[in-house]
C-alpha cells in the first residue's frame, strides 16, 4: 500500500495520469473532495487530467498510515493552473484497497481553510 501511495504521488508529479489510473481497480470510485458524488470509470481520468492540466508538485507532509486494507496520507499539492492562480492544497487522501491490491475507493479530505492561492 505504501508503494502504491508513492507511485501515485510520483505519477502526479510526472503528469502521467494514465499511470495514476493503473493504480485504480476497474470499478473504483473517487470522491474529491470527500462527500461529493463519486467519479467512476472514464470520469476519474478526466478529473485527474483537468485537475493537473497545468502541472503539480505534490509532496508528503507526514508519514503514510496503513491499516489492514486502507492507507491515509497527508500531502501538499501545489497545482499550477493554466488560466488562473497557483493553488496550494493541504489534503489527506484515503485509499481503500481491494484484495488484488488496487485502489477501489479514494477520498480526498480538505476544505476551504486548506486551500490558498498565490
Amino acid at each position: 500500500m505504501t508503494e502504491t501511495v508513492l507511485a501515485y504521488l510520483a505519477a502526479i508529479n510526472a503528469g502521467d495520469m494514465e499511470a495514476v489510473m493503473r493504480l485504480y481497480a476497474d470499478d473504483a470510485a473517487v470522491e474529491d473532495p470527500a462527500g461529493t458524488p463519486p467519479k467512476r470509470g472514464d470520469a476519474i481520468l478526466e478529473f485527474y487530467r483537468n485537475a493537473f492540466a497545468g502541472g503539480a508538485d505534490v509532496v508528503l507532509t507526514d508519514t503514510i498510515r496503513v491499516s489492514e486494507r486502507t492507507a491515509a496520507f497527508p500531502f501538499r499539492a501545489v497545482i499550477k493552473k493554466i488560466d488562473g492562480p497557483t493553488l496550494t492544497v493541504e489534503v489527506i487522501d484515503i485509499f481503500e484497497f481491494n484484495e488484488a491490491g488496487k485502489v477501489e475507493k479514494m477520498t480526498a479530505h480538505f476544505g476551504p481553510s486548506n486551500v490558498t492561492t498565490g
